[in-house]
């Protein structure tokens, strides 16, 4: 299971170092991704329905992508205002199909840790990261290094 929140850098360097460390230990691939539903996105149900057909569309491309590899690979898409309850009941979802399953997410790391990196950069993943714990769940953090 490999969190991402959208097809870009942070969720492809997370999938191409899953494969890097764990050569040849994983076949199949389950891509959880929560559309973020805000002020922006909450004024009806148009824009709803819109962030919803992006966020299919880009968890399409990564399954696409390792079905063209060689793998199996699905996603599942959730809406919400609160991305660690939405990520949460996914996992729920997808575990019930994959009971055994092992969850990745990646988090970028900066050479230097600042102010502006920490507030640019949110720390869900470790808040998934707990809850999961707290269920007995395995999750690794894939770190995703940032030169500057």
């Amino acid at each position: 299971m490999v969190l991402v929140n959208g097809f870009n850098g942070l969720g492809l360097h997370t999938l191409l170092n899953i494969n890097r460390i764990f050569t040849g230990v994983f076949k199949n691939f389950i891509f959880l991704q929560v559309g973020m539903i805000d002020s922006g996105v909450f004024k009806g149900g148009d824009q709803v329905e819109a962030l919803k057909n992006r966020a299919h569309s880009e968890i399409n491309r990564y399954v696409d992508y390792m079905r063209r590899n060689g793998f199996f690979a699905q996603g599942l898409v959730g809406l919400g205002t609160d991305v660690v309850h939405e990520i949460m009941k996914l996992s729920d979802e997808a575990r019930k199909e994959y009971p055994q399953a092992i969850f990745f997410g990646g988090q970028i790391v900066f050479p230097r840790d600042t102010f502006i990196t920490r507030f640019l950069h949110n720390y869900v993943v470790f808040a998934v990261q707990k809850q999961l714990y707290l269920n007995g769940i395995p999750f690794v953090i894939v770190p995703v290094r940032v030169n500057s």
